[in-house]
């Protein structure tokens, strides 16, 4: 089994603060998606747990590049009946446990934004997230014993201020990835119907 990246294995060693009413920044991936090669580079580029904001940040985004670039492992996320589980588990989520306000499910990675609701917490959210998932996905495939996803998830809680800079993220990164030219025509992309201020973010609605 893959280990998991040195981003993801310090923040399992690192206490989580969740606040009751926090909007949280998901990200999570299929297994074997980062080669040892990047793996090994990742780390030397490292900030730290005891990093600022910023350097955490600029990190996260040089890790985010690697999943962008898809340079190793399984897409299966570009399979439009896989895709569709995913949206399917969102769907069903959305307003039981979670408050979706946006998404885009990449070729082999998912970026999502959103508030708690329910008595879950966000590790329960994402296990069973994860769980129902990877076993539908699995079953399409035809595969057995593998795992789907990579184990560790990167969370953090939006700081006030920053809700718009993170769906502007989501929503564009098939874009800055090369995949459409419009971040309206990817299909995997979702956004409330609740979130205001597009225009604010550059962006246009349909």
């Amino acid at each position: 089994m893959e280990n998991p990246t040195p981003w993801n294995s310090t923040r399992r060693k690192l206490p989580h603060f969740y606040p009751d009413d926090a909007t949280y920044f998901v990200t999570y991936r299929l297994a074997h998606t980062v080669s040892s090669l990047e793996r090994d580079r990742l780390h030397l580029l490292h900030p730290g747990s005891n990093a600022e904001m910023k350097e955490q940040a600029v990190y996260f985004q040089k890790y985010d590049f690697v999943l962008d670039a898809a340079r190793h492992g399984p897409k299966f996320l570009a399979q439009p009946e896989i895709r569709t589980i995913c949206q399917e588990s969102f769907a069903f989520l959305d307003g039981r446990s979670l408050d979706l306000i946006a998404y885009t499910i990449m070729p082999n990675h998912v970026h999502f934004v959103a508030q708690l609701c329910g008595e879950k917490t966000l590790s329960q959210v994402m296990q069973s997230l994860k769980g129902f998932t990877a076993r539908e996905a699995n079953r399409v495939l035809g595969r057995t014993g593998t795992a789907f996803w990579q184990d560790e998830n990167y969370d953090d809680v939006v700081r006030d201020g920053r809700l718009g800079n993170v769906v502007y993220y989501i929503l564009m990164n098939p874009v800055k990835a090369g995949l459409v030219d419009d971040w309206r025509d990817w299909p995997g992309t979702y956004l409330s119907p609740n979130f205001y201020g597009l225009e604010t973010l550059r962006l246009k609605a349909r």
